[in-house]
Parts: structure tokens; sequence; C-alpha cells
């Protein structure tokens, strides 16, 4: 079977762990006997770049880190070429299914034009709510200028903008006929914000469990709490709170603490926490490091006791949380979307209130005062990373529901010859 891909990222110019899981997952389904492109956006590259089979393409909305409105300005234009290059490339490869991986930052109408030629021969992996976000026009022409002195300028310009972007503030509804989701975390935030998902089985996403495994087979209990956060350095992936909960430990616990935080991400929230570190005079104690390849992501959860996951925001279900339990970390994370769904308070790892230090710190705590229960939160985390997070099964179980979906679907409109020109 042709599988087209569709993607806002894809490797190697992608950011966190989502976009690595749509190439693997892609080539697992390789495996089981399909071919496939992949259509994504530009960036990391500085213009329309073919890489083999990976077409980058698509324009994203804006800069990811900040909206330029220029550029904004300009996406009509780049919207109409984005639809323009999905045209040309299913007429080209003439693909069995589409599959929507990631759509944050691109224009839902690529996703309703796919479901307008192709119909129920589309499928989405919902791993994050990009169906009901305010895509990155309305964010930043909604919200007043963060400085006082731009406010006026941007007032000004808002009525004009708002105007010429006025159509990126209309609902494109999309049918979603065939949406596994990543969690039912989230699964259930769509539906109950009225998202009308119509097969929506859970799946849940997957590591190759022996990288990690490994490391969990040759630690250590040691003397110090050696804590972990990787990520993305941005406001919603909550860095602040382990900061501040760090200023709440005892002189005696915090000597016997260390943290490291591997990423990096949004300039002006990385340079918040640095300050953060700088004025609380927790230098000796936190190291920045900058982002790793992802090969030599095993060998570093080894080097740690803890792995943090302090999220603001309900985080579908982060891959990080599956590599740290396969890993043998003890997981200490926020009640927050995937990660209360897989994570049991004080059996499998430990949780508490998004944004609340005190909480963290509390858990920390508990970790430094009782080796037993480390040892069986890092055992039982294990157990639960073997049971659920094998990509083996991920990508068994979505191709025996891409092969379900094709059986029982009819011909596209592309088979017939239908596509409209734009």
């Amino acid at each position: 079977m042709k599988i087209l891909i569709l993607s806002n990222f894809y490797p190697p110019h992608h950011i966190g762990g989502y976009g690595m899981l749509c190439m693997e997952v892609a080539e697992g389904l390789a495996n089981h006997g399909h071919t496939f492109k992949v259509l994504t956006s530009q960036h990391g590259v500085d213009n329309p770049t073919v890489d083999g089979h990976i077409y980058r393409f698509l324009s994203l909305e804006s800069d990811i880190h900040f909206y330029k409105p220029g550029q904004g300005l300009r996406y009509p234009s780049a919207k109409r070429r984005n639809l323009a290059y999905f045209h040309q490339l299913i007429t080209s490869y003439q693909p069995d299914l589409i599959f929507i991986w990631g759509m944050w930052s691109l224009s839902k109408e690529l996703a309703a034009e796919a479901e307008r030629i192709f119909g129920s021969r589309v499928i989405y992996y919902m791993a994050n709510p990009w169906p009901i976000e305010p895509n990155m026009h309305q964010v930043y022409w909604d919200e007043p200028a963060h400085k006082l002195t731009r406010r006026p300028a941007k007032m000004a310009m808002r009525i004009p903008a708002r105007i010429l972007l006025r159509d990126e503030w209309k609902s494109v509804p999309l049918q979603f006929e065939h949406a596994p989701c990543c969690s039912e975390a989230l699964r259930t935030q769509l539906l109950e914000a009225n998202v009308i998902l119509q097969d929506a089985p859970v799946i849940y996403e997957g590591i190759d469990l022996a990288l990690y495994l490994a490391q969990s087979d040759q630690r250590p209990i040691s003397q110090r709490l050696r804590l972990l956060f990787v990520g993305i350095l941005a406001k919603h992936k909550g860095v602040h709170t382990i900061i501040e909960a760090l200023t709440l430990l005892s002189p005696t616990q915090l000597a016997q603490t260390e943290l490291t935080i591997v990423g990096s991400g949004h300039p002006e929230y990385e340079a918040y926490l640095r300050k953060l570190v700088v004025d609380n005079d927790l230098s000796e104690y936190i190291t920045f490091h900058p982002p790793i390849p992802r090969s030599e992501l095993p060998a570093m959860l080894g080097e740690f006791d803890v792995l943090l996951l302090p999220s603001t925001w309900e985080e579908p279900l982060a891959r990080i949380m599956q590599e740290g339990l396969a890993s043998g970390a003890v997981v200490v994370g926020s009640a927050t979307g995937g990660t209360k769904e897989i994570i049991i308070n004080e059996e499998n790892g430990l949780l508490f209130p998004a944004e609340n230090s005190r909480g963290l710190a509390n858990a920390l705590n508990q970790l430094m005062d009782d080796p037993n229960l480390r040892r069986k939160l890092a055992e039982n985390g294990r157990q639960t990373a073997i049971e659920k997070f094998d990509i083996v099964r991920m990508v068994r179980e979505i191709n025996s529901y891409i092969l379900n979906v094709v059986k029982d679907a009819s011909p596209t409109i592309s088979q017939q010859g239908a596509i409209r020109s734009v």
C-alpha cells in the first residue's frame, strides 16, 4: 500500500519526540510491506527541498518561537502553495491512504482537502490537541503586545491584519472519521471540546524498549538524588516549577540533590530559567545541558535516578516518560493529561499538582527519605513500560488499523480522476 504522511515536522528537522516517533512508525510500516512518502514543512531548510522520499515543501504559519507579522500576513499565499504542493504530490504518487500526523502551525484546510479527496481513506494519529487550539495568527493578533511601547502600533495593524487573514478565524470542519488517539486523556479532552471523533481507539505510543531496559538492568541506587529534565524549554513544560521546588528544600536536602536540564527552546523562557537559578543561588546544584542526539538518550537516562515531568498543560502522552520508565528512572510528574493516566501515585511513580512547587518538593523529600520506595517505583515503572510502550506493538496495531480502514473504504476522488486544481 502507498501511504502519504502529512506532518508539520519530520526528522532530522523536528522538535520533541513526536517527530521522531513519526519517522519510527513510518519505517515500521515499511517493514510491513508499505511504501510511503512524507509531505512536511520547510522547518530546518532554506527552500523547498526533496530529500529522498521526504518532501520539505510546506510553509508554517510563522516562526515557531516568535510570530513574525510580515510572514504571517503572507500566509494566505503560502497556504495556497501548500495546497498546490499537496495536489502535485498526490497526483504524481497516487497514494492509497493519507496518514495525518502533526498539524500544529499548518492550516487545517490541508486536512480538509485530504478528506475531500480521499474520504474515509484519511487516518489521523492524534497525539496533541491541535483541533481545539487557536492557530498562531489568532494567538498573536488577539493578544495585546507584550511591551507597552508596541501596543499602539499593534492595535493599528490589527484591523487590516484581521481583514487580510479573516479565513484564519473561521472554523474548518473536519470529519475525523478515523482518528486513533495516543491516550484516553487526549480522546476525552477532544470529545469534551465537541470534536466528533467517529472511530478513535487508544493506541499507545511506543519506544525501542531494549535500548532503555538495558539501562535499568545496571542502575545502582545512589546516595545523591540525581534529577533530570529532558525536553523543550517552554513555559508549558513547567521547568520553572522544578527550580522553585529546589528553593524549598533544606540546605541538607539540597546538598544531596543535583539537577540537569537537557534541552533548548524559547530564548526568552530559557533566559528566565537561567536568571531564576542565579537569583536563588542554585548554580552549584543545577546544570543546563544542550540537546543531545536521541541515540545518546538511553545512556544519559541511565545516569539519573529521577526523571521530572512538570508540564503545566494537559500533555497527552510524553514520550520521555515512556523512556524514563523503561530505563528504570523514577518518574515524578504533574498530574495532567496522559501522565496521570499512566502514573499511579506511589505505585509506579509520583504525582504532584501542576505548577505546585511545594508538591514537587514533597515528592523529592519522599524519594530522599525512602530508598525502598525509589526501588519499588523504578521496578514497577519498568514493568509499566514493558506492558504498554513497545514500538513493535504500536506499529503492529497501527498497521492492522490501516488495513481494516482501507478494506472497508470506497475509492478516492483522486482515483476517479477528479482532483481540483488551485
